[in-house]
C-alpha cells in the first residue's frame, strides 16, 4: 500500500568510495511525488540447483526449498525517467523479482504498471526512477521494496545499480550462483563475457571454499555497484562472513535472558538416568547448552563434568551454580578439540547431545567416540544423538555440505557399522528422537520447541514432510580391553623382574629435538 512517509532513497549522483570500490546514490524526493511500497510474498534468491543429478527431483527440490531460508538479498535501481516506458520498466523488474525468488503475480504486475504510468507520464528533465527492495522484517519471508521518483542534479541516462546478495558457503554451488550472478548482471545491462564468467567461478570457489573451511555456517556476500558514470561497468566484491558458536550463543542469551529456565529436559536424558545409580558417577557431558541436562541430572545426585562447546552458555552455567550449589563442574574445553584429553576411566556413563550433528566427518566421529570410549569405565554407558540416514540416500556433495549447514552432520548406518567394529563400544538400543518424546515424554512436561523438532526430523536439510535422515539416539556399552586391565593383576616376567631391579639414571639422557 502507497505509504505517506518519506522514503530514505538513493539517487543517481554517483559518488565513488575508494575504500569499497562502491558508490552510493544520494538525492532527494520529487515534491509531491507518488511512490509504490508493496510486500511480496516470496522467498529471497531462488536458486535452480542443478549439481547433483544422483538425487530425485523430490529430494533434490527439498534442499533447495531448505536453502531458501540461507538466501537474501537487497539493493537498488536508478532508471532514467523516460517519458511511457511503462512496459519495458515493468517486465524489467518483473524479471528481477523472477530472479530473486519468483515473477510478480498478475495483479501485482497491474499495480507496479499502474504506479509506473503515473510516475513516468510527465517526469521533470532532471529526475530518475528508483526501485529499492531488502528482505522483509522478521518473522516474515520475502522481499519488500519500494519505487519512487526522485530528483537529481546529473540525471543519468544508463542503469545504475547496487546490492548485495548473500549465500550459504556450499562450495559444490558454485555453478549455481555463478548462473545466479550471472542473470543478474544481464539484467543490469552488464552481461558476462566468458572471460569475466571464469574469473568469477573461480573467484567463487576459492571463497566458498574457505567459508565452509572456517565454519558450514558462513555466508557468501557478493556485493555489486555501477562504476562512476565515467569509467562505466560494474565492480564486484566477493567475501565470507563467519559467526561463531559463542557469537551465536552470546545473541540468543541477550536475545533469551532466561534460556536455560525455558529448557525441559530431553526424555531419553532422564529415562536413562532413572535406570542408573547416581553411585555410577561422575557422569561426562559434553554438548551445546549442557545446562539442559546437567541440572536436573544434578538435582537427582549425579555428579556431573560439564563440557559445554558454546562458552557463553558455560559461562551462563557457572552463574547458575552461584545461586544454586549442585554437584556440577563446568571444564572450559572443547570435547572437538584433538589435543583435549580425559583421564582413562574416570567416568561412569556419558552423554553427548548436538556434538556429533557438528563433526566434519566420519573420521572425526571416530575420533570424538574413541576419547568417550577412552573416558569411561568398562560396562559404563554412552548416550548420544546423531542423523542417521537410510541407505537410499545418495552420497553426494550436496547432501553432505547441505547438512553441515545446518548443524546436521549426516552418517549413514552403513558408515555407523563400520565404524562400531574399530571401537570398544558395542550398539544396545537405537531409536528415533522425535519417536521417543512422542511415546514417553511426561504430559506435564513443556512440549519440544517447534525449531528443535524441525531439525531432529531432518526438516532443516531437507524441507518435505518425510525427509530422509532423522536425529537418533544411540544407546553403546563401553567393553572391556585388555588396556582395562589393572597393571598389578599382569604376570610378571624374569625380564620385567630384571628391568625393575636394574638402577634408575638420575637424568634422563634422551634428547629432544624440535
Amino acid at each position: 500500500m502507497p505509504s505517506r512517509e518519506a522514503p530514505a532513497l538513493l539517487t543517481p549522483v554517483a559518488r565513488f568510495h575508494p575504500e569499497n570500490g562502491f558508490f552510493r546514490l544520494s538525492g532527494e524526493l520529487v515534491p509531491g511525488s507518488p511512490y509504490l511500497v508493496a510486500h511480496l510474498a516470496i522467498f529471497l534468491v531462488e536458486i535452480d540447483v542443478t549439481t547433483s543429478s544422483q538425487l530425485d527431483a523430490p529430494l533434490y527440490q527439498a534442499i533447495a526449498r531448505s536453502l531458501k531460508g540461507s538466501l537474501s538479498a537487497q539493493g537498488q535501481i536508478a532508471f532514467p525517467a523516460v517519458k511511457g516506458a511503462v512496459d519495458p520498466y515493468g517486465q524489467r523488474i518483473n524479471r528481477l523479482f523472477s530472479l530473486l525468488g519468483k515473477p510478480l503475480s498478475p495483479s501485482e504486475l497491474v499495480t507496479l504498471c499502474q504506479h509506473l504510468a503515473t510516475l513516468l507520464k510527465d517526469p521533470p528533465a532532471s529526475s530518475q526512477l528508483v526501485l529499492s527492495y531488502e528482505p522483509a522484517p522478521s518473522p516474515r519471508q520475502g522481499l519488500v521494496y519500494r519505487l519512487d521518483r526522485i530528483k537529481t542534479k546529473t540525471p543519468s541516462q544508463t542503469l545504475l545499480s547496487q546490492g548485495q546478495l548473500v549465500f550459504p558457503s556450499i562450495p559444490c554451488l558454485r555453478r549455481d550462483y555463478l548462473q545466479q550472478l550471472a542473470g543478474l548482471f544481464a539484467l543490469l545491462t552488464h552481461p558476462l563475457s566468458q572471460t569475466q564468467a571464469d574469473q568469477l567461478e573461480a573467484r567463487l570457489q576459492q571463497e566458498l571454499e574457505t567459508g565452509f573451511l572456517l565454519s558450514p555456517q558462513a555466508r557468501l556476500l557478493v556485493r555489486y555497484a555501477s562504476n562512476p558514470p565515467e569509467e562505466g561497468g560494474l565492480s564486484c566484491q566477493i567475501s565470507v562472513a563467519t559467526r561463531s558458536l559463542a557469537e551465536q550463543s552470546q545473541t540468543l542469551l541477550k536475545q533469551t535472558p532466561d534460556y536455560f529456565e525455558t529448557l525441559a529436559p530431553l526424555t531419553k536424558v532422564m529415562d536413562l538416568a532413572g535406570s542408573l545409580s547416581a553411585d555410577e558417577t561422575p557422569v561426562l557431558l559434553a554438548g551445546v547448552g549442557t545446562a539442559q541436562s546437567a541440572l536436573p541430572l544434578a538435582r537427582q545426585g549425579f555428579a556431573v563434568d560439564a563440557m559445554d562447546l558454546a562458552s557463553p552458555f558455560a559461562e551462563r552455567l557457572d552463574q547458575w551454580l552461584q545461586e544454586e550449589t549442585l554437584p556440577i563442574r563446568v571444564m572450559a574445553e572443547d570435547i572437538l578439540d584433538p589435543l583435549v584429553t580425559l583421564k582413562p576411566g574416570q567416568y561412569g556413563w556419558g552423554l553427548l547431545t548436538e556434538v556429533a550433528s557438528r563433526v566434519a566427518d566420519v573420521e572425526a566421529l571416530e575420533g570424538l567416540l574413541s576419547k568417550m570410549a577412552q573416558a569411561l569405565r568398562p560396562g559404563a554407558t554412552l548416550l548420544l544423538n546423531l542423523f542417521l540416514a537410510s541407505e537410499e540416500l545418495p552420497r553426494t556433495p550436496l547432501v553432505e555440505e547441505t547438512a553441515r549447514v545446518f548443524n546436521s552432520t549426516v552418517f549413514w548406518r552403513s558408515q555407523l557399522e563400520s565404524l562400531l567394529e574399530r571401537l570398544p563400544l558395542t550398539l544396545v538400543d537405537e531409536v528415533p528422537v522425535l519417536a521417543y518424546e512422542q511415546e514417553h515424554r511426561p504430559p506435564d512436561q513443556a512440549k519440544l520447541d517447534p525449531w528443535y523438532a524441525r531439525w531432529a526430523q531432518g526438516q532443516q536439510v531437507f524441507a518435505m514432510s518425510s525427509p530422509p535422515m532423522a536425529l537418533h539416539w544411540l544407546t553403546l556399552v563401553r567393553e572391556d580391553t585388555p588396556e582395562d586391565t589393572p597393571e598389578d593383576t599382569l604376570e610378571e616376567t624374569p625380564e620385567d623382574s630384571k628391568e625393575e631391579n636394574a638402577p634408575k639414571p638420575l637424568f634422563s639422557t634422551v634428547e629432544t629435538q624440535f
